[in-house]
């Protein structure tokens, strides 16, 4: 009777350690993938996954409800580089329009953006399936970094990438207010952008720690908490009230305040994407102006770092949801911003990559071609791409880049001709 008691201990041992390795492998809810960084203020965890969770209603063809998003070794999404190099090899870099962490890895805008350069870039000796040019894409996205932070990721790892060609994610929807709350540059006095040393704030500091505190758990303990919380169905998001884009632009200008004229270097919020309802009202007396300048500034050192390292960059900018959705929660009343106009935040940003030196790429008319753009954005208050906008930004983007005579050089256009 003992060996048979032990004999099924040792069994449901085997079983339970079983379960825990696959769920933590393919079922890592609540894991975490961020995590403090001195440099960039966070940055992706090597080795890392977790699962996204996404509404059921907004989950549309090429979509998922539930989302496996790992981290390589090397801390890019999706694997790690290959070695060694043989193919033309395209870094990207962003946010969570890069990251893309609401759609399946092989659906992100990063890799449909390698398969369609690739279609394009007929090899002519070659026949079939041979014949489309393999282009080795770097997903180096990280969701809610700013310009700034991809600027000084992109230092990090350029030399050890060894990218042919860098495309820049540009989120327009919140990506100048991104530089007053990470602090990581100034105007200096002759307008160029100067590094600043920011500090991440206390409650920023306690909320990683309490996410990787939740993700250390026991992934079988994870799953039945998230099952518990969540059996009852999903909790509807909060309404958005009229008052909200007024709210916003006293945080904008408060936050703007703090970094550009108090210097306050404590960073106090990271992960909330507030629409630069300044920028796009054009809001008098407001520090709009120094925003766009410091985006200049930022750009102007990206343009400049690839430059010395004989790599070309191109900006791809993204436009808000609020301004090409015509179902959007967040809308814009004229009353009350009366200088707002669609146009004004890409216009804006397109503005900053010319005066950077920079090649910019507006995906707007890819997504607003045939009417609202709704059907390529998960909708609600998500302001992101779904499967569709993934796919025809990218289609869309790897046309252009081809026109573009240093970028199609450097994937070798003129070889596959």
């Amino acid at each position: 009777m003992a060996k048979k008691l032990l004999l099924l201990l040792l069994t449901s041992m085997v079983v339970v350690l079983g379960l825990e390795w696959a769920v933590r492998r393919y079922l890592p809810i609540w894991g975490q993938i961020y995590g403090p960084d001195k440099e960039l203020l966070f940055d992706a965890i090597p080795g890392s996954s977790r699962i996204q969770v996404m509404p059921r209603e907004n989950v549309g063809e090429g979509d998922a409800a539930r989302v496996l998003v790992r981290i390589g070794a090397e801390g890019f999404r999706g694997g790690d580089l290959e070695s060694p190099k043989l193919r033309k090899r395209l870094l990207v870099i962003g946010d969570s329009f890069v990251m893309a962490e609401n759609v399946p890895e092989d659906r992100t805008f990063v890799r449909a953006l390698g398969r369609e350069l690739g279609s394009r870039l007929v090899d002519p000796d070659a026949e079939g399936a041979d014949a489309a040019r393999q282009i080795e894409t770097v997903n180096a996205g990280r969701s809610s970094y700013g310009p700034d932070q991809a600027l000084l990721l992109l230092r990090r790892n350029l030399e050890r990438v060894r990218p042919d060609l860098v495309v820049c994610v540009l989120c327009a929807h919140n990506d100048f207010g991104d530089l007053m709350r990470n602090k990581l540059f100034y105007l200096g006095e002759d307008g160029r952008a100067e590094p600043a040393q920011p500090v991440l704030g206390a409650r920023m500091v306690d909320a990683f720690a309490e996410r990787r505190a939740r993700s250390d758990r026991p992934a079988l303990q994870r799953l039945w908490q998230f099952w518990q919380k969540n059996r009852q169905g999903s909790v509807a998001s909060d309404t958005v009230v009229p008052s909200t884009l007024s709210l916003y632009a006293r945080a904008l200008e408060s936050q703007a305040r703090e970094h550009l004229v108090a210097r306050d270097p404590e960073v106090v919020s990271l992960f909330k994407d507030v629409y630069d309802i300044d920028v796009a009202a054009s809001i008098p007396d407001s520090f709009a102006p120094a925003k766009v300048e410091l985006m200049v500034g930022v750009l102007a050192r990206m343009t400049k770092l690839t430059s010395k390292a004989g790599v070309p960059v191109v900006f791809v900018v993204v436009p808000s949801a609020v301004d090409v959705c015509s179902n959007f929660e967040l809308k814009v009343d004229p009353a009350r911003f009366p200088g707002h106009r669609k146009a004004a935040l890409v216009d804006a940003m397109v503005g900053a990559v010319g005066l950077a030196g920079g090649v910019a790429i507006d995906v707007t008319p890819a997504l607003t071609g045939e009417g609202p753009a709704d059907r390529y954005f998960v909708g609600g208050q998500d302001i992101h791409w779904n499967a569709a906008g993934q796919a025809v930004s990218a289609s869309y983007v790897a046309e252009e880049l081809l026109r573009d005579h240093a970028s199609a050089r450097a994937l070798g256009a003129e070889e596959a001709r």
